[in-house]
């Protein structure tokens, strides 16, 4: 057994513990960011961190510098909503590697729903349940304790490690972003620890989301004939939008991931049973590729803009052939740019990464993600290779029950000190 294994075999039930004390802090957002709670939680880690021997800094985001950078989110407050970056120094000489995890969470939605309180983990089979367990504090527990398993373990890094324990994640990444724009981001390689089966992931898809407003011609619904009913109009574009994922699905291409899509999140409108619908208002979201391989086999990188502008060209194009709507076209807006990130493959932070996470799981597996996340702040804006690997799977994430395997967390730990070790030296 490796040294690093047996200090993390030795200590399993007190690392079981520091990830139930971090799921006791309620660091839920507050209506999708706008607001949050993570400050009790980032003061415990900070004095955790400044005791292995980092140093400390938390910081609130200031907005007014966010604005001009792609990808703000505006309309969060950030009072006493801190972000923490804690440094602990090399020798010199060596590479510095940023580990990166999100602490707040989604909201816990109908306790009811829950097997068990939220915020209290509990195990069961192996598994370790709780609101964030999976997306993501069992990542960012991960990242931590193995910085302190590789302290402990007597080895001295020659680059600097650095653990971020940001804010607003999961209302669209403002706390990272803050990071590299306030305090800069001097690093040589990035992980995100986001759920991925401890699969390497150097790249993602990028979204937009959107809203489209459509009018109609209200009327008693005994009448509907003389009416124009918005909602039916909606679905009319709705359709139309079907087929143009259908066509992306068989014409782009991107082999590490799932095709182009549609999702329709939010639908509201008319007033009544009884009225033929006034308005209707869909909120939806479209991901995309960050680059694609075209008909002719050739790689090319993907404008965003390009994307919302067939989006907006191909619903405006229906609609012009409606006998209603091409004199009251919809209306379209963007509230959310959710940026890709992309990392060469061959990159030596992917390949080590990848080489690693075999040596401790068995499986060597660079794939995919098709969520978004904070890796596109790094690759975008501070132009740092960036990879997003950790304990958790999507499909635990956003939903009641939310659970983590036990021994996966433990691989994590594993994995990202080894990676430390390999990295920094």
């Amino acid at each position: 057994m490796s040294k690093i294994k047996k200090i993390i075999h030795d200590n399993e039930e007190k690392y079981i513990r520091f990830l139930a004390k971090l799921v006791a802090f309620d660091t839920s957002v507050i209506r999708h960011g706008e607001d949050g709670q993570e400050a009790k939680a980032q003061e415990w880690l900070a004095k955790y961190l400044e005791n292995l021997g980092c140093e400390i800094e938390m910081f609130e985001p200031d907005n007014e510098k966010l604005k001009e950078y792609p990808g703000y989110n505006a309309g969060h407050s950030y009072v006493n909503r801190p972000n923490l970056i804690a440094t602990y120094k090399g020798s010199s000489g060596g590479k510095t590697l940023v580990l990166n995890g999100h602490v707040d969470t989604m909201p816990s939605g109908d306790l009811a729903r829950w097997k068990y309180n939220p915020w209290e983990m509990t195990e069961e089979d192996g598994k370790l349940y709780g609101l964030g367990t999976d997306d993501m504090k069992g990542g960012l527990a991960s990242a931590i304790l193995a910085l302190q398993t590789v302290i402990e373990s007597g080895y001295q890094p020659r680059g600097n490690i650095i653990i971020q324990s940001v804010v607003d994640e999961e209302g669209g990444g403002n706390g990272s972003l803050s990071c590299i724009v306030e305090r800069g981001c001097n690093a040589d390689g990035v992980i995100i620890a986001e759920g991925t089966n401890m699969e390497v992931f150097p790249v993602n898809r990028g979204c937009w989301l959107g809203e489209i407003q459509v009018d109609g011609k209200p009327i008693h619904a005994s009448l509907k004939g003389f009416g124009e009913s918005a909602i039916e109009k909606m679905v009319k574009i709705m359709y139309s939008l079907d087929e143009l994922e259908k066509k992306w699905m068989t014409t782009k291409r991107n082999p590490l991931l799932a095709p182009p899509t549609f999702n329709y999140g939010y639908i509201q409108g008319g007033v009544a049973a009884s009225t033929v619908a006034d308005h209707c208002i869909l909120k939806f979201e479209v991901d995309y590729f960050p680059s694609e391989i075209d008909k002719f086999g050739c790689w090319h990188k993907v404008d965003k803009q390009d994307v919302r502008q067939e989006v907006e060209d191909h619903i405006l194009a229906m609609a012009k052939g409606d006998p209603w709507m091409k004199d009251h076209l919809p209306k379209i807006t963007w509230f959310q740019d959710c940026s890709p990130f992309e990392t060469d493959t061959s990159h030596p932070l992917v390949q080590q990464l990848a080489d690693v996470a075999e040596e401790v799981t068995g499986k060597r597996v660079i794939n995919g993600m098709s969520a978004g996340c904070d890796a596109r702040h790094f690759t975008n804006v501070a132009h740092v290779p960036t990879v997003v690997c950790g304990p958790g799977i999507c499909h635990n994430a956003h939903v009641y029950n939310e659970y983590l395997s036990k021994q996966q967390y433990f691989e994590a730990i594993e994995t990202f000190a080894n990676m430390i070790m390999e990295w920094t030296n």
